[in-house]
């Protein structure tokens, strides 16, 4: 490189560290003379007209008359003490200093709509889509009034809901194929987001009402023995604990049906396929006369649980539809079988 370019570069160096201090002190300046501020009016014609090359392009842009965009850019000058352009035969040309300072006001002007199209979302709900996937004993109880009542509040959501088993909808959940899951599973079965449980309730016994059990006032696995009995599918958590207490207790019963949907079992039992035990939501849930539930000891608990997956959702939508669900199901339910 020759000395004469050289020289060149260096000279032009200390023009534009001349203007980076010129700006940075013009700024300072500003932040203080707060009857002197720049508003976002200066910076959104100084934007305007850097894109468009001229004042009456950039007077299109913002949908104003040409003298307010001069005008703004005027007074641009003249609060940040700088010039940014040029007058050369009739056209607008950008200092070495509007260049600097563009980028910096673009950036800024840039994340302004941003927040403001945030907060409008935000404002309005429009970001509120909520899918989630139930057990169909959830599904068909203390949801749809909570669909409801959310709805009721938040007219411009939109909620999906999918019926599964739990361990489907464990798997929607992890799988971030859903929002929220409503599983009949304990809190430890949930492996992926974060999770909890909205209730936790004891199991019930469930007979015919003309069965010699129907007068019974608790049931006891000795209760069972030799009857015909109508249970869950295997691996399904509620036959885990049932199985299992029968077997302590050396109780041996005829199970002939299986099934892994409550109101199924309620169903059977109506027919007279045989006896049961059966949660206390789908319990509840039930209006006939044909059937009488009976509390079973020892107690057998049953989780609730609700998950969370980790895919973008907005939280000002979950937060109110999990209080609607903890509030319904919990109304749903006798305090008596509520642990």
């Amino acid at each position: 490189m020759s000395a004469t370019h050289s020289a060149v570069s260096v000279q032009i160096r200390l023009i534009q560290s001349k203007c980076v201090v010129q700006l940075h002190n013009a700024i300072f300046l500003c932040h203080f003379a707060m009857d002197r501020k720049i508003t976002l009016r200066h910076l959104e014609a100084f934007r305007a007209i850097m894109v468009r090359k001229s004042v009456t392009a950039a007077a299109e842009m913002l949908e104003v008359t040409q003298p307010v965009v001069t005008r703004l850019l005027a007074d641009l000058e003249d609060r940040i003490g700088l010039v940014l352009f040029l007058r050369e035969k009739g056209r607008l040309v950008p200092t070495a200093e509007a260049a600097l300072l563009f980028a910096d006001v673009h950036q800024s002007l840039v994340g302004i709509e941003r927040i403001a199209n945030a907060a409008s979302n935000l404002k309005t709900l429009k970001l509120g889509h909520i899918e989630i996937a139930a057990a169909p004993t959830m599904a068909h109880s203390f949801l749809p009034r909570a669909i409801a009542n959310f709805a009721t509040e938040h007219p411009e959501a939109l909620v999906t809901m999918h019926m599964h088993s739990s361990a489907i909808v464990l798997d929607m959940v992890a799988s971030d194929r859903c929002d929220l899951g409503f599983a009949m599973v304990p809190l430890r079965a949930t492996r992926h987001g974060s999770t909890d449980v909205l209730v936790s309730a004891k199991m019930v016994a469930v007979v015919p009402s003309d069965h010699r059990l129907a007068c019974r006032d608790v049931l006891t696995p000795e209760d069972f023995q030799g009857e015909s009995f109508i249970s869950f599918t295997p691996l399904m958590e509620a036959r885990t604990k049932i199985d299992s207490i029968m077997l302590s207790h050396n109780v041996n019963r005829r199970i002939n049906v299986e099934t892994q949907i409550s109101s199924v079992i309620l169903k059977l039992v109506e027919a007279g396929a045989g006896l049961s035990i059966i949660d206390a939501l789908t319990a509840t849930g039930y209006t006939g006369a044909a059937l009488k539930f009976i509390p079973f000891e020892p107690n057998l608990i049953s989780d609730y649980s609700i998950a969370i997956s980790q895919r973008n959702s907005s939280t000002l939508i979950l937060k109110p539809f999990i209080d609607h669900a903890r509030r319904e199901i919990r109304a749903m339910l006798p305090k008596s079988l509520v642990v």
